[in-house]
C-alpha cells in the first residue's frame, strides 16, 4: 500500500504553478494576504500621494503629472520581493508568480487530484 500516491492536479482548472486557486475563485479578494506585496505597496504609495495632493489642493491635472513622474521612479527601483522572478504577463510588474494582483506563492499548495478537481475547460454545475 505504500506505493499508492495521489495524482498531481496539473490538469485541474484551479491549478496554477503548483498552487490551488479554489478558495480564491470561491471568494475572490477575501484573503488579502494572497495579494502581491509589491502591488499592495504601490497602491499604498498612490493612496498616500492622493491624500497629500488633496491636503495641498492640487488640481487633478497637476497631481496626475506629478504622480506620473513619481510612479516612473517607483518602476525604476529594484523590486522589493524575495520571490520576484522575471516573466509573466502583468503589464507593470513582470513576475511569473503574479496572476492579476495575486501572488501565486501565497496561495495554498496543490495537494493533487482532490474532491474539488475540475478538468480545465469544463465547468462543474452544482
Amino acid at each position: 500500500m505504500s506505493n499508492v500516491r495521489q495524482l498531481p492536479g496539473k490538469a485541474c482548472r484551479f491549478y496554477r504553478l503548483g498552487r490551488c486557486l479554489y478558495e480564491e475563485r470561491l471568494n475572490p479578494g477575501l484573503n488579502l494576504t494572497w495579494r502581491c506585496a509589491v502591488v499592495r505597496r504601490w497602491e499604498q504609495e498612490y493612496d498616500d500621494f492622493v491624500q497629500r495632493a488633496e491636503v495641498f489642493g492640487l488640481e487633478d491635472e497637476a497631481a496626475g503629472s506629478i504622480w506620473e513622474k513619481r510612479f516612473q521612479d517607483i518602476l525604476r527601483r529594484e523590486v522589493p520581493c524575495d520571490r520576484f522572478d522575471r516573466g509573466g504577463d502583468y503589464e507593470l510588474l513582470k513576475c511569473v508568480h503574479l496572476m492579476g494582483d495575486l501572488c501565486l506563492c501565497e496561495l495554498p499548495r496543490c495537494a493533487g487530484v482532490c474532491s474539488r478537481f475540475q478538468p480545465r475547460g469544463r465547468f462543474k454545475r452544482e
